[in-house]
């Protein structure tokens, strides 16, 4: 038998009215009220049925925008920091609002989403990241929450609707870059593989240096997340020696921007030593010294174009699944010379 209102108001110890009320985040329930009645709803595995209810259908003319779990670093990154303001810009002309939902666990970040959602405060979701295993995405799906991501989903392709860059071409593109250049030791370095865009990023460049004839070497490939003294012996491993990648594709801009200060360390320069290659183009591309090579990932259109589909979602006019992939560019700048070697 499935658990109902009534059954939470009875654990809870109040009227099934301050249960609904709760849900809707009504500021006339106190946070002490509020947090005993949601206590009680996780214990028993109280949902509440969004559609039954009516509460998404309840238009807020606002779009809420999911930041993957970080410490912080979402609101560092330039590449979350021009999607916020892409959407914002985008938004704005549609005459909608914009909430930002974040988080530093799994578990208050979905706390955040099932408030924004269960209290009406919004009518849809943009998910700015696609990871395995995401219990946000099946809250949002199983849910029926108007949602759409930015990136290519794990679960749930052919059923939802995402805006992407085909990031394995990217990936590619990137590496062959280098390779065209007379690079053939050619690192890869990036953040956690068990993010979709990160993944498929390394896919690419895996396939450029196959194609090529080159065997990949395991070792050549950096994960930036590891704890700071085994990421400090894999960078000595990498270029205290002689027998150095001379190229390195960097699966964003700031990684990119950060390496030129590591390699410093070093005793190596960018581009004379070493060439590197990035993604996002951002402000800090054009900015940094040399200037750095970067992909061009038309972040304003996947913005537009992500805001655009999820109105037409949110409003009805669109139902299916709805797959769009856009273009990529390759910026060329400063931080990569031929190398003769």
């Amino acid at each position: 038998m499935s658990v109902t209102i009534k059954d939470v108001a009875k654990k809870a110890g109040v009227a099934t009215s301050t249960v609904s009320r709760t849900i809707q985040d009504s500021p006339s329930i106190s946070e002490k009220t509020k947090q005993n009645v949601r206590r009680v709803m996780k214990e028993i595995g109280y949902r509440p049925n969004l559609t039954a209810r009516g509460l998404v259908n309840q238009a807020t003319q606002t779009i809420g925008v999911i930041l993957p779990v970080s410490q912080g670093q979402g609101f560092q990154n330039t590449f979350f920091l021009s999607m916020i303001r892409g959407i914002s810009k985008a938004c704005n002309e549609k005459k909608y609002m914009v909430s930002l939902a974040s988080g530093t666990t799994e578990a208050e970040l979905l706390e955040s989403i099932q408030t924004m959602a269960e209290g009406g405060r919004v009518d849809g979701f943009i998910v700015l990241y696609s990871k395995k295993d995401d219990p946000i995405i099946e809250y949002l799906h199983q849910e029926k929450v108007p949602y759409a991501m930015i990136g290519k989903p794990y679960k749930y392709e052919n059923e939802m609707l995402y805006v992407d860059n085909d990031n394995v071409i990217a990936g590619k593109d990137a590496a062959n870059y280098l390779l065209q250049l007379g690079h053939k030791k050619i690192a890869f370095i990036g953040e956690d593989a068990h993010q979709m865009v990160i993944r498929e990023r390394l896919k690419g460049y895996t396939q450029a240096l196959e194609d090529a004839g080159i065997q990949v070497d395991q070792d050549l490939i950096l994960d930036v997340t590891l704890p700071e003294a085994a990421y400090r012996r894999k960078m000595e491993q990498l270029f205290g020696n002689n027998d150095f990648p001379t190229g390195i594709v960097a699966s964003d801009d700031l990684i990119a921007l950060n390496m030129s200060y590591l390699l410093s360390g070093f005793g190596l320069k960018i581009p004379t030593d070493v060439s590197i290659i990035g993604f996002n183009n951002s402000i800090f591309a054009e900015k940094s010294r040399p200037e750095l090579t970067s992909i061009d990932l038309h972040t304003d259109s996947l913005t537009s174009q992500t805001v655009y589909q999820l109105i037409e979602l949110m409003v009805g006019k669109q139902t299916l699944a709805v797959k769009i992939i856009l273009p990529h560019q390759i910026i060329e700048r400063q931080s990569c010379i031929r190398n003769d070697n």
